[in-house]
């Protein structure tokens, strides 16, 4: 049997991570469009497992997922390619837009649909599937840059 190196194991964690992380996120689209058409008094309950999942998955893993890569990259003395500042910069991108305007999205989906306010819990749906797609188109891009390795 072959051995693995080390740096194997972390590109495996690093790849596991990223999938831990972002993995649940491709599904929220259709995950939406469901709740929605639930009865207003049963979405809550959606919207508080997506923050509970962010909190103790995305989040945790977007830290597995920068210090793996940061190990690989120190390791490879590749800091200075493209395919590896833009996937990081996309990563800061990404992490940030989860913590500040997905999440308070989310928990005004929670008050909104406590409320039985449909009108509102509309508005706030529509803002959390438009940043939930351009979260999703980045993530899109980071793999493409992780893997094609554009600009060498």
């Amino acid at each position: 049997m072959a051995a693995v190196a080390f740096y194997d194991v972390v590109l495996w964690i690093h790849i596991t991570a990223v999938i831990a992380a972002f993995g649940a996120l491709f599904a929220y689209p259709v995950f939406l469009s469901v709740n929605a058409k639930s009865p207003i008094s049963e979405r809550a309950n959606f919207h508080r497992l997506q923050i509970a999942f962010s909190k103790r998955v995305t989040g945790p893993m977007i830290g597995v997922v920068l210090i793996a890569g940061s190990y690989l990259a120190s390791d490879a003395h590749v800091w200075a390619r493209a395919w590896v500042i833009v996937p990081f910069t996309l990563l800061l991108a990404i992490a940030g837009l989860g913590a500040t305007v997905l999440r308070r999205g989310e928990q005004r989906l929670v008050q909104t649909a406590e409320a039985a306010d449909e009108r509102a819990y509309l508005a706030a749906l529509s803002t959390v599937t438009l940043w939930t797609t351009v979260t999703i188109c980045l993530i899109v891009v980071t793999i493409f840059f992780m893997a094609a390795k554009p600009f060498g």
